[in-house]
């Protein structure tokens, strides 16, 4: 697969797509609510029944990176796709799990060379995740994406509140696979886990762990104040133990009854632990030759970066460089989004991908 792109800082869709010609599908992203629909509108008047998706947020491509206006990536060569959307995300996208089979049967989905990208409406994303990878698990099709900071989505010309939009692609050159980058580790030495023993997942809050409250528990493990609990989790976030995997869960905020709000739901029963920062440089050059040694020579990655991740890169002066690391090996573009979705799991403060042979 090749990537090409085009951009207006001022919204200009017409000077944004001046320089595509030709595309398989197209992604955009505009820096605000606002935009979409126009947006999605004048992609379908150029670029007429070209699978097309897109949502709110930041977006880069190979060393660039583009936070105003509208950014549209291009997706051409050896590839297949059909763009669908899941309507109704936070209630009932399970009324349209059809359309995610027609997309397989129309790309003529293949184990180990199909796979979806989606990108959700916020809040959508639990029953999202969940519809879709119940699906794509069993027919052996990877999924990544992410969430846009938005209520709606766009899905080939038209805008969707409380919504999923996908791409389901074929490489007709060789696989597609799945990545999801954790740059967190587990104390040494301390790998301790809290039980969950009250929450409101519907509200994303977590009352108590082992009860004691959420917040008594955060703020004593790491021997710190509550005022400092949300810019905390930068360093610190909650790990969600799964089987022998760990999926991030980042804090939001701290309630008066010592329950702590996250970005990601919590339910009664699941163990947390308490994470620290890794090596990041280091887990992207591993991610990077993991890819390689998986793909050979990988054409083309497409990736959603969490917000957190981007904000603390940036704030390290490191975010600059990532993407220059990243390039070096693969054609690489994706969107910044406030939340990321890998396979079966809804998580935060990750780097999700597909890598194309």
């Amino acid at each position: 697969m090749r990537l090409t792109f085009g951009s207006s800082k001022n919204g200009d869709v017409a000077e944004a797509l001046k320089n595509i010609s030709s595309p398989a599908a197209l992604f955009f992203t505009v820096a605000d609510e606002k935009m979409l629909e126009h947006t999605a509108i004048e992609i379908e008047k150029v670029f007429p029944n070209i699978p097309s998706i897109g949502g709110v947020g930041q977006a880069y491509l190979d060393k660039q990176f583009f936070d105003a206006g509208v950014t549209v990536i291009a997706m051409k060569d050896e590839i297949k796709v059909v763009a669908d959307v899941l309507e109704q995300a936070s209630v009932m996208p399970m009324k349209y799990i059809r359309r995610l089979e027609n997309a397989a049967k129309t790309v003529g989905g293949e184990r180990g060379k199909t796979a979806c990208f989606d990108i959700c409406s916020a809040g959508a994303d639990v029953r999202a995740v969940t519809t879709l990878s119940n699906y794509l698990c069993r027919a052996g099709y990877d999924l990544a994406g992410g969430t846009s900071n938005s209520s709606a989505v766009a899905c080939n010309g038209k805008v969707y509140q409380d919504a999923c939009a996908f791409f389901l692609f074929k490489n007709l050159r060789g696989k597609i696979k799945s990545y999801k980058e954790n740059i967190y580790i587990h104390p040494q030495g301390n790998e301790k886990q809290f039980m969950v023993t009250d929450a409101e997942p519907k509200s994303y809050k977590i009352r108590t762990l082992d009860n004691i409250s959420a917040e008594k528990v955060y703020t004593s493990e790491l021997g710190i104040s509550r005022d400092k609990i949300t810019a905390q989790t930068f360093k610190n976030p909650f790990g969600h133990v799964c089987d022998s995997d760990t999926y991030i869960v980042s804090i939001k905020g701290v309630e008066t009854d010592g329950s702590i709000t996250t970005f990601r739901p919590a339910n009664k029963m699941d163990f947390l632990t308490i994470l620290n920062m890794g090596d990041y440089k280091s887990v992207v050059q591993d991610t990077i030759a993991q890819i390689r040694q998986d793909l050979g020579n990988a054409s083309a990655v497409l990736s959603v970066n969490c917000l957190f991740r981007y904000i603390m890169f940036n704030d390290d002066h490191y975010w600059d460089d990532y993407l220059m690391d990243m390039c070096r090996s693969f054609s690489h573009a994706g969107m910044v989004g406030v939340g990321e979705h890998y396979n079966t799991q809804f998580v935060n403060q990750t780097m999700c991908c597909l890598a194309f042979e």
